[in-house]
């Protein structure tokens, strides 16, 4: 006989491409990761929240806050995609829709917003839940967002991070409104902007060796001061980079700091300025330890005695012949 799905029933799976990076995975406690572990032994089956908390030893409360806490975070992807009129997200109980949830619906029909919420899923690969409708529905209805620039926004988070979570977009959403980023033109540049940082950053790993981890705060400040304010590209840096480690035999970010700094208070713009100043400074450098070798070597003359050159050798024969001269003239 057919067991009648309860209230509490869910059909999840765990994703678990690049799951040990998130760092939900990290810092969760032993009883959340008790849960996931659960969960993702029963991948795609119909799991009754009370039952599999009794099997591992967790209290309820403590499962269903696991459950939201790796599915915000993209750890955890529904099975399921019911019709978004109906607005029964991902973990939702398997029920009609509540109030709130019928509310959710009539408020996206109300709006236009059901094209943009179909696209926002093929964007996140899940079905969302009512609370991220509604997490995303007031960036239109209370930020005054365009649907073009909240889509345009998402696409390009999804494309530039690992994981991308409704929470993470509304985020940034709010982080480029307080920067006056208001407008699907100005977003545009900004995203034009950032995406020649991302790839000025892949390039910089490749020239400094930096991989498998994120930039420290004080290379990520030498790098925006390097390829920002002085507007330098990186096979400058990497002359740069190829000095300081000829100079000091290993990275150094402030001795390379020093390089292009000098180069940029210089005026140099381009590898050939730079390199030409590199040429000019060792000539200068090769000219001074010149002078003063010369002038070490002066003063070292200067200095010698004047019997310095007497001979030994010769004063001796002299001595000798003005002895046996006064022989002789005795005779």
């Amino acid at each position: 006989m057919k067991r009648e799905k309860t209230m509490t029933e869910y059909i999840f799976r765990v994703n678990l491409d690049g799951i040990t990076e998130l760092d939900c995975f990290k810092e969760a406690s032993k009883d959340e990761l008790k849960v996931l572990l659960a969960i993702a032994s029963r991948q795609s089956e119909c799991i009754c929240a009370e039952e599999l908390a009794d099997t591992i030893g967790v209290s309820v409360a403590r499962f269903k806050a696991a459950i939201a806490l790796f599915e915000e975070t993209g750890a955890l992807i529904s099975c399921e995609s019911p019709l978004l009129a109906e607005v029964e997200y991902e973990f939702t109980p398997k029920e009609k829709a509540t109030g709130s949830s019928r509310r959710s619906a009539d408020s996206i029909r109300d709006n236009g917003l059901k094209d943009m919420f179909v696209e926002m899923e093929n964007i996140f690969e899940k079905t969302l839940e009512t609370r991220e409708i509604e997490r995303i529905e007031s960036l239109y209805t209370k930020k005054g967002l365009s649907i073009e620039y909240i889509l345009t926004l998402a696409a390009f988070l999804k494309d530039t991070r690992q994981v991308l979570t409704v929470e993470g977009l509304v985020r940034e959403a709010n982080k480029l409104i307080g920067k006056s980023v208001d407008n699907l033109e100005l977003l545009e540049v900004y995203i034009k902007e950032k995406s020649a940082e991302v790839a000025g950053e892949k390039e910089m790993r490749n020239v400094l060796g930096i991989y498998g981890r994120a930039w420290s705060p004080s290379e990520r400040r030498y790098f925006k001061k390097w390829m920002h304010e002085y507007c330098y590209s990186t096979v400058i840096i990497g002359e740069a980079y190829d000095i300081t480690v000829s100079a000091t035999g290993r990275l150094s970010l402030s001795y390379m700091d020093s390089i292009l700094t000098g180069w940029h208070d210089a005026g140099c713009k381009t590898l050939e300025e730079c390199i030409t100043r590199v040429n000019k400074r060792k000539q200068e450098k090769s000219k001074k330890a010149n002078k003063s070798s010369q002038k070490s070597k002066k003063t070292v003359e200067a200095e010698v005695p004047k019997y310095a050159d007497f001979n030994s050798e010769d004063a001796l024969l002299r001595a000798l012949e003005r002895s046996y001269g006064d022989e002789k003239k005795g005779d």
